[in-house]
């Protein structure tokens, strides 16, 4: 018997009670009982339904993926290929090899535009 199973188990009515001390405090007959659940013992609703399938959650689908991949950023975006089930070894190498190559792209990009916007204030 399990810990849990255990806290679900309901005592008999009369179970650890004086019965002078109930007619002494004028405690009826009724049966009060109440359940104590303990932390960790009972899982939350959202793990106990059908939307804990792995490829219905919005960050394992392939095109959620490379999309956080190319318009959020590299560093967010391959943690997240590389967690997603859905891509095979060689597609995470390759997809995370043309983020490298786009990441480095983009920078050489902004730099030369930078550059170029900043010529004329020198005079040059």
């Amino acid at each position: 018997m399990t810990s849990a199973e255990a806290n679900l188990e309901l005592p008999s009515p009369n179970e650890g009670v004086d019965s002078s001390a109930e007619q002494k405090h004028g405690v009826s007959d009724g049966v009060h009982r109440s359940v104590v659940i303990q932390p960790g013992t009972v899982a939350p609703a959202y793990l106990n339904g059908a939307h804990n399938d792995d490829a219905a959650q919005w960050s394992n689908r392939p095109v959620a993926t490379l999309t956080v991949l190319f318009f959020v950023t590299g560093a967010f975006g391959i943690p997240l290929l590389w967690r997603n089930p859905n891509f095979s070894a060689w597609q995470r190498v390759l997809w995370s090899s043309v983020v490298l190559v786009y990441t480095i792209a983009l920078f050489a990009v902004v730099g030369m535009l930078v550059l170029h916007t900043l010529a004329p204030a020198q005079g040059n």
